[in-house]
């Protein structure tokens, strides 16, 4: 529902100081100012490490109406699966990370005028909400290449990172031999290649557009397939990414459901929303009954 809100309300802004972009403390501290102008109760957190924004929203209770998270889709991950279910808190976020995939497919706002505004009358959807192996997400999951290029980008991340920051792990990844991963989609549709992407979001890495149809509320995952992964297939993915016919290219598979399972004979490079989420010898990833409520 939208509507003008007249009440005070209890926000915990939850602030990751080492994502990309602009200085985090002073981006929280501005818009709790703004907040605090327009009679509301905002509280900051800055985030210490990895896995403290799940630590922290783990002990919130429902005396908190909104969540913000001012950071990147891996904080908003951490969030997500912090967060208990049972309160249904709806949560948003100010992007400030290197893709901001969530960010860019629903136009969240970046201004923090903008923002206070989104939480005093923004809609709440109940996003699709999947879970891979155990945790939760709503934007992507990945297996093969991308995830071994996030996986050398955590043994080398030091602080903020950019688009540059990938080159290296990039050509890292590049001189794997490729995997050929097998798909089963609902039990009833089978693919298999050497990269495989699970999303709710139609922008992938921050730059392009690969699942064209997805979206956090359709009620289904939408899995891309390609066949190969060497650097001339790649560059061609990409050039068919940019003319929007990715598709047309031999042998990439699109299909859609709510049960996923990727299987293959050697444990897998994982990543989850953007972020190494380890290696797996099997992912099996499902849609869930109920969604989460995000504030839009």
């Amino acid at each position: 529902m939208t509507g003008v809100q007249t009440c005070a309300l209890p926000i915990l802004i939850i602030a990751n100081p080492v994502s990309s972009g602009v200085d985090i403390r002073k981006k929280a501290r501005r818009l709790a100012g703004c907040l605090e102008e327009r009679g509301h109760a905002p509280q900051i957190y800055l985030t210490r490490y990895r896995g403290d924004a799940r630590h922290k929203i783990s002990s919130v209770n429902n005396t908190i109406d909104r969540v913000v998270v001012v950071g990147g889709d891996g904080t908003f991950n951490e969030v997500l699966n912090g967060i208990p279910m049972d309160l249904g808190i709806p949560i948003t976020q100010l992007p400030t990370g290197n893709a901001n995939l969530l960010g860019k497919d629903l136009n969240l706002p970046t201004r923090c005028s903008a923002m206070a505004d989104l939480l005093e009358n923004g809609k709440i959807v109940q996003a699709d909400l999947a879970e891979m192996n155990g945790s939760k997400f709503i934007m992507v999951a990945g297996v093969g290449f991308d995830a071994r290029v996030t996986e050398e980008m955590k043994k080398n991340r030091r602080g903020k990172v950019n688009n540059f920051s990938y080159l290296l792990p990039i050509f890292r990844a590049l001189r794997d031999l490729p995997r050929i991963y097998e798909v089963f989609v609902d039990e009833t549709h089978y693919a298999k290649g050497a990269m495989v992407l699970v999303s709710n979001v139609k922008t992938y890495a921050g730059i392009c557009t690969v699942a064209d149809t997805a979206g956090i509320d359709t009620g289904v995952l939408d899995v891309v397939v390609l066949p190969q992964t060497r650097a001339k297939d790649l560059i061609n993915y990409m050039a068919h990414i940019y003319f929007g016919n990715l598709h047309s290219v031999k042998g990439v598979q699109y299909l859609k459901g709510k049960k996923i399972s990727i299987q293959c004979k050697n444990p897998m490079p994982v990543q989850l929303d953007g972020d190494f989420f380890g290696r797996h010898e099997e992912v099996n990833i499902e849609l869930s009954t109920t969604g989460y409520p995000i504030l839009v």
